[in-house]
C-alpha cells in the first residue's frame, strides 16, 4: 500500500513538474499564466464568499441559542 502512495505521488511530481517546464518553454506563457491567475482569483473569492455566508449563519446560530 505505501509503495502505491509513494508511486502515486511520483507520478503527480513528474506531471506538475513538466506541466511547469512546459509553461515555462513556451511563447505564451504569459497568456496562460494570466489566465490561470483570473481562475485562482475566482476561486479564491468563491472560497471568501462561502466562508463568510458560513460564519453569518453561524453567528446567527449561537446568538439564538444564547437567548
Amino acid at each position: 500500500m505505501k509503495d502505491s502512495k509513494l508511486f502515486l505521488g511520483l507520478a503527480v511530481g513528474l506531471a506538475v513538474g513538466a506541466a511547469i517546464g512546459y509553461l515555462a518553454g513556451t511563447d505564451k506563457k504569459d497568456q496562460i499564466l494570466d489566465e490561470l491567475n483570473n481562475v485562482i482569483g475566482k476561486v479564491k473569492e468563491s472560497f471568501n464568499t462561502a466562508v463568510s455566508k458560513y460564519k453569518e449563519k453561524g453567528c446567527s446560530t449561537s446568538a439564538e441559542s444564547t437567548d
